[in-house]
């Protein structure tokens, strides 16, 4: 891999003076078929023979965010229009990938040369397997049919990315655009395949949360992620596809993500099913589990999320879907809303609104959950499991006996504010006031037997930063780390409709201070961001025309 390092740290010395992150109006590109049918780029948006059309704006130092929206047409076959879709997206966020490799990739195997020598054979063998059984699929298998296309899109995003001809086909030599689809799976994997982790830099962690309003009235989805601060380069994202809507009802979808990333991560994912989709990351503490995480007969979470995503009609569907091929990494409380359930004003439905999923090696418990909000009127996400079999499987009832509450569903900080908040959200407003809350020096449950006597990290929107250096805490990962929330999304029935929400870039500073790299004091790179992150909340209004 360390050619494409070099490569990339050209490219973001290149790029500085280039990109100053403040675009007020999209750039424009497009692969159409010329007299010969010949794949060919151009700009703008108006040729005749349109396989796909891409617009790029990159305002990080205004709003915090940069936007992509690449759209195909049925003019040219289902991977064809994939791989046109990622080629765009290469092309136009170059300068951005380049800095998110930069910031991300290239220091991850520094000093752990080992250890990516085991992860990088692991990898190999995946794609080798996936290979052959996308050579082996009948075409008109639907989900192997998506998988296809998902090795098309990040083939073409691949060659995009690197100026390269366009040439339809799938690249299963392992790239750093790979390592950025495959993070969340890393986390995982470095257990499977003993690397040590720096005990200051804890799992990425996120709260998520649905809240049905007062008399039904609506009905709210919203999560931020949190994890290390640099990964603030974000991507607000949406893919349309032109692709058979009776068997891929979520052909349209919009995100939060990060550049070149094919599907959230975070996540947060609207789809034009009626689908909305988030997730909490929840550690495993058994490692003997990670023997069933194998590098055959297996399929890494970033390719099952994208297939459910395109696949599912319900969520109970979209749980059975992702449940195929179960490779025990990136493992995750799933949380699955589905808008086509929901009247406003009206009684919710005995079933099929809510479904949520968690994930282990060798295990996957989902269950209908309406009930909980029928019963409840919300349904908090704060990477802890749900369902007793995981709970016992994963090692958490030991990890609460040895830390406890902080380890126990229900008890946790978080789940206590959440307990106690939910009743305030009625609007967007209230539900980015409760997603954004952190005011640990005030809160009763961001106390602990710590020094100073509480943690910014025991907030829903935590602040790793804020802690001092030189305080005690009862372990590493609640006092001084590289590690916050990253961000707001939310959206309602009205907006979710429209494949659209609000969204704020950037740690909260609501009761507390702005992040500012200039003032935060663990090394770590960051090229391209903005210093000060305090902006302001954005809806997104998306050009291409989606719905539910």
């Amino acid at each position: 891999m360390a050619r494409w390092i070099v490569a990339a740290a050209l490219l973001v010395a290149c790029a500085l003076a280039q990109d100053e992150g403040t675009d007020t109006v999209y750039t424009y590109k497009q692969i159409c078929l010329d007299k010969v049918g010949k794949l060919t780029l151009l700009n703008g948006m108006d040729c005749r023979q349109q396989v796909a059309a891409g617009r790029w704006r990159n305002a990080v130092n205004t709003t915090g965010w940069t936007m992509l929206e690449v759209d195909t047409k049925n003019s040219v076959e289902p991977g064809v229009q994939a791989y046109a879709a990622g080629y765009l997206e290469g092309l136009l966020s170059k300068t951005l990938i380049g800095y998110h490799i930069h910031n991300t990739v290239e220091p991850y195997c520094k000093n752990f040369t080992q250890f990516c020598g085991r992860l990088n054979g692991f990898l190999g063998e995946n794609q080798k397997w996936i290979g052959s059984q996308l050579e082996a699929a009948p075409k008109d298998d639907p989900y192997w049919g998506a998988v296809n296309r998902t090795y098309y899109q990040i083939s073409g995003l691949i060659d995009g990315y690197e100026g390269r001809d366009i040439a339809p086909r799938v690249i299963y030599d392992i790239h750093p655009i790979h390592y950025i689809n495959m993070n969340g799976d890393f986390y995982d994997l470095e257990k499977k395949l003993n690397k040590t982790r720096d005990p200051l830099n804890p799992d990425g962690h996120c709260s998520g949360f649905v809240k049905v309003a007062p008399g039904n009235k609506d009905i709210f989805i919203s999560q931020v992620t949190m994890s290390g601060f640099q990964n603030m380069l974000r991507v607000l994202k949406l893919y349309k596809f032109a692709y058979e809507h009776q068997l891929y009802p979520g052909h349209g979808t919009t995100f939060a993500s990060y550049p070149g990333l094919m599907y959230s991560s975070d996540d947060f994912a609207l789809m034009t099913s009626g689908l909305a989709v988030i997730e909490t990351t929840i550690s495993v503490f058994n490692a003997s589990l990670f023997e069933q995480t194998l590098p055959t007969g297996q399929l890494l979470t970033w390719v099952r999320a994208i297939v459910s995503n395109q696949l599912a009609r319900s969520a109970r569907e979209w749980c059975e879907i992702y449940s195929r091929y179960n490779s025990g990494t990136y493992n995750n409380q799933w949380v699955v809303l589905d808008y086509n359930a929901f009247t406003p004003g009206q009684p919710l439905p005995q079933f099929g609104l809510l479904y949520v999923l968690e994930q282990l090696p060798g295990k996957i418990v989902y269950r209908d959950m309406t009930w909980f909000l029928e019963k409840y009127s919300y349904f908090p996400s704060y990477n802890i499991p749900y369902f007793k079999a995981i709970t016992e499987t994963a090692g958490w009832i030991e990890q609460g006996n040895r830390l406890g509450d902080w380890f126990r569903w229900g008890k946790a900080p978080r789940a206590k504010i959440f307990d106690r908040d939910h009743s305030k959200v009625t609007d967007l407003d209230s539900l980015a006031a409760l997603m954004r809350y952190n005011d640990y020096t005030h809160e009763p449950f961001s106390a602990c037997n710590c020094t100073p006597p509480y943690t910014a990290e025991a907030a829903i929107s935590a602040r790793g930063d804020l802690n001092p250096r030189n305080g005690t805490y009862e372990f590493p990962g609640m006092g001084h780390v590289n590690h916050g929330a990253l961000d707001y999304k939310g959206t309602n029935y009205a907006l979710a409709k429209k494949l659209s929400f609000r969204a704020i870039g950037g740690p909260t500073y609501t009761n507390v201070p702005a992040f500012k790299w200039s003032t935060f004091d663990i090394d770590v790179p960051h090229i391209g961001h903005p210093d000060e992150w305090k902006f302001g909340e954005i809806e997104l209004k998306w050009e291409t025309d989606v719905h539910m």
